[in-house]
């Protein structure tokens, strides 16, 4: 390997403290009051000044925050209560590694229960006065138990919540549309007083509008004031609530300095203008109001926990079904899967036979038939037939909820673009207040040089236009840019069966130019069929060797084979010190001989007749060695994927150029690609884990990585290597890798986006930043998606760019005979953050079938 190479890879060892990784632990937490990405930052940076907390993530859109935290510095309770002092927001823990339970208990039985010691029972958590949180862990007592422990059966248990976001949405539509209906009712009387023709004497109707305002002023109190505030006093920073204060204060405060005149009966020029204050507030409130709404839509329209069913049938010993609430199974339940209903959590499923739609989760419509013995995936729809399952994982804590927290943990990675938003929006404030002073001003200048007012009233002119620029800014715009896109993107991508786990690949994808595949498991089918078996000496011996070398290794070869030699073999060898060599094979010893399985390669074994034969064929060759001597050889068969065909056509179409790479042998290697259409100079056979990576590096590199097999080397035709014509542009190369995760997990790791495919079970253990849960046209849909997001992130970006410019000029005056009116600068919020909304909720229409 070319040395330059080794030392990438030779990757040093760190020293860990021992001490402090026990110390160390990872917290969730619930954040309710994040209404734009302002919030965000200001959670974000409470967190950063807070004593031994690291590796911190947010996300509003998904109410939360996790952070690794090291408990010998502080403790999760302290970092709630402080970041609830001086953000503002409720903080709560999220327990993942039990269970919870809402029931219906009142306080002085709740706390009961705090003091009792109940096996299994963590902790007991009021949530209002009428609803408790039941924690506990399901492996030392089920739910059913525990409630029949605490109240005597399941009566007490209350109606299941909507997910932690979802709810948060919810209290906080409620919240803001008391404050915006309240609001809208004082402000009306202030607007029809000041606007509409009447013969009330002008002390009258200034004190009813003073009244009223002051009302208004108050909601504006908690709104946006102490927000303001907080900012200020613990961050010293200033945020977009604080232009709302500045606006709203300057226009209060001058129409009551105008108002005490007034009843001197020494009016200003200006007089008092109580509406602006009202309805500024008023807008400013029904715009976020109309923002809130449409994100809580968007979210949970996307949202994969939706999947999961609320009833379950218990099947008895005896084979009858009782309906319970879902959130009652416990471990070493039974339950029925009706026909045409949904899984409501994993199992195994024991008698009956059905088709079982999973598109929902792998995005392909073809129903998947399931049998004794197979898996059952929560939030599947069951076909025709009746299933008897036995339950694996607890609703909650299944299939669904695992792909659901990976795509909410992506949103809480910030990728670059947004980077790039949140450094423009830090500019974005000071830049306001700048325009807004300077505004200030220019209109004094103006009214008293060219319209000839007096100073008094060119004050009170100026500072309607001073108003009107810091009202009628908005930075939610591009602080929504990127996450609502993303968001969306993520959800409806997992409904489609392509598991986004990184918000970089949805920023990447559509900038691939070089695609590399794996071959075993990738472009063929996982499951190979043995169709030829030499072997030398015993058969039977021969035969319990290779399954016992062959059985719980997770490599499709080893998979195949070992469930093949399993309808022949009752009972295998127990091999001692069983260890895998990735990319070379496995290797054990057996009553202290050692024994091996592996590619022919690594055992030596090429020249073998029968391996020679079976390679020349195309077929996968796995050779057993005992005592360093060939006792077998085995040929497997592989099968094409149905649609890597047409895949490696559609990328070729986009001028995307296709690489083959495999630790097969050279011939079968090359025959996969001469079916696929793959050039011979893309293809690289016999390589090992670290050579996938070298060559998936060398793509964007001008060091070339030949220690594969070059399979050029097997052709006669004189071919123009791909690989070496383009080493000009080679940084500007992007490589997507895509593999099945065995044996290719670093090279999935270093390339541009790498792809997985597999199953549900896959997902979590992936390294890739995307899995594939249905076909390899998956690939395709992901370039597809991650452009259309890409779109609708710039033009939110031009949109907040030109709607903040426009307006702002609009309410400077800078058009003379047209201009923002103060009062109505609070349609902003509106104006700039619901097209933004909108252009991101058309990432909807991307669900479908790949």
């Amino acid at each position: 390997m070319n040395a330059k190479w080794k030392s990438i890879l030779d990757i040093p060892k760190t020293e860990v403290d021992i001490e402090e990784s026990a110390a160390r632990e990872h917290v969730l937490l619930n954040v309710q009051g994040m209404t734009c990405t302002g919030c965000e930052n200001k959670l974000k940076r409470a967190l950063e000044a807070t004593p031994g907390i690291s590796n911190i993530k947010t996300s509003f859109l998904n109410s939360r925050a996790d952070f690794d935290l090291n408990e010998t510095i502080n403790t999760a309770e302290n970092i709630v209560k402080r970041i609830h002092a001086v953000t503002g927001f409720h903080v709560s823990r999220i327990q993942n590694d039990f269970q919870t339970i809402d029931v219906l208990v009142d306080k002085k039985r709740a706390r009961e229960l705090m003091l009792k010691d109940i096996p299994g029972l963590v902790e007991t958590t009021m949530m209002n006065s009428k609803t408790a949180t039941l924690t506990y862990d399901p492996q030392i007592i089920g739910v059913r138990h525990l409630l029949q422990n605490t109240f005597g059966g399941i009566g007490n248990i209350a109606p299941p919540r909507p997910n932690s976001a979802l709810l948060d949405f919810r209290k906080l539509l409620r919240t803001m549309g008391w404050k915006t209906f309240v609001a809208t009712i004082l402000t009306i009387p202030v607007v029809v007083l000041a606007w509409a023709p009447s013969n009330v004497d002008d002390k009258i109707k200034a004190i009813i509008s003073l009244v009223l305002a002051t009302f208004v002023q108050a909601i504006a109190v908690t709104e946006f004031y102490k927000n303001a505030f907080r900012a200020f006093w613990y961050d010293r920073s200033v945020e977009l609530d604080t232009l709302v204060v500045i606006s709203i204060t300057a226009a209060y405060v001058y129409s009551v300095v105008a108002f005490g005149y007034l009843m001197i009966n020494r009016p200003l020029a200006t007089k008092e203008f109580f509406e602006t204050s009202t309805l500024l507030i008023t807008l400013v409130l029904m715009g976020r109001l109309i923002a809130t709404y449409a994100r809580s839509r968007a979210v949970k329209a996307v949202s994969m926990r939706s999947l999961q069913e609320t009833k379950a049938i218990l099947s008895s010993e005896k084979g009858a079904g009782t309906e319970i609430d879902a959130r009652l199974l416990q471990f070493g339940d039974r339950f029925i899967v009706q026909s045409h209903s949904r899984v409501p959590t994993d199992g195994i499923v024991l008698e009956g036979r059905s088709e079982v739609d999973e598109s929902m989760l792998t995005g392909e419509s073809v129903p998947v038939l399931k049998a004794p013995g197979d898996d059952l995936i929560a939030g599947t729809v069951n076909g025709d037939g009746i299933l008897r399952v036995k339950l694996t994982r607890l609703p909650g804590k299944n299939t669904v909820t695992d792909i659901a927290e990976l795509v909410e943990q992506a949103n809480s990675a910030k990728p670059k673009v947004q980077d790039l938003a949140d450094r423009v929006a830090t500019w974005f404030i000071p830049v306001v207040v700048f325009m807004a002073i300077l505004t200030f001003a220019v209109q004094i200048a103006v009214s008293m040089r060219l319209r000839d007012l007096p100073a008094g009233a060119s004050a009170g002119l100026a500072t309607t236009y001073a108003i009107a620029v810091l009202a009628v800014s908005c930075p939610c715009a591009l602080g929504l840019a990127v996450p609502m896109v993303l968001v969306i993107t993520g959800g409806v991508a997992a409904q489609s069966g392509v598991i986004i786990k990184s918000t970089e690949a949805t920023e990447r994808s559509w900038q691939i130019t070089d695609v590399v595949f794996d071959k075993t498991g990738t472009l063929t089918m996982p499951d190979l069929e043995v169709t030829d078996e030499h072997t030398f000496g015993d058969q039977q011996q021969t035969r319990e060797i290779a399954l016992a070398l062959t059985s719980g290794n997770k490599h499709p070869v080893s998979v195949s084979l070992a469930r093949h030699l399993s309808k022949t073999v009752e009972s295998a060898h127990e091999g001692q010190e069983v260890k895998v060599v990735p990319g070379c094979g496995v290797e054990a010893t057996i009553n202290g001989v050692p024994v091996k399985a592996g590619n022919p390669a690594w055992l030596a074994c090429t020249n073998n007749a029968d391996v020679y034969n079976l390679a020349r064929s195309g077929k996968t060759v796995l050779c057993i060695t005992y005592d360093q001597s060939l006792i077998a050889v085995f040929g497997l068969k592989t099968t094409l994927r149905p649609e890597a065909h047409g895949l490696i056509q559609a990328l070729k179409e986009r001028n995307i150029r296709v690489h083959l790479i495999s630790g097969d042998s050279s011939l079968a290697v090359q025959a996969c690609a001469e079916t696929l259409g793959i050039p011979v100079d893309n293809v690289r056979a016999r390589c090992s884990p670290a050579e996938k990576q070298s060559y998936v590096l060398s793509l964007t590199s001008d060091v070339h990585n030949d220690s594969c097999d070059d399979l050029t080397a097997l052709d006669s035709h004189d071919h123009h290597s791909d690989h070496e014509s383009s080493t000009s542009a080679a940084n500007a190369r992007k490589v997507l890798f895509v593999g099945d995760g065995t044996n290719d997990a670093i090279a999935l790791s270093s390339s541009f986006v790498g792809v997985q495919i597999g199953t549900a079970s896959d997902v979590v253990s992936s390294t890739a930043s995307v899995s594939l849960l249905g076909s390899l046209n998956g690939i395709i849909y992901l370039l597809d998606v991650s452009k259309a997001a890409y779109r609708r992130i710039v033009f939110n970006f031009v949109w907040a760019a030109i709607y903040n410019v426009f307006a702002i000029l609009l309410a400077a005056g800078a058009f003379v005979r047209i201009r923002i009116e103060p009062q109505w600068a609070g349609l902003g919020e509106i104006a700039s953050v619901v097209p933004v909304i909108l252009a991101a909720m058309t990432m909807m229409r991307w669900k479908r079938e790949v």
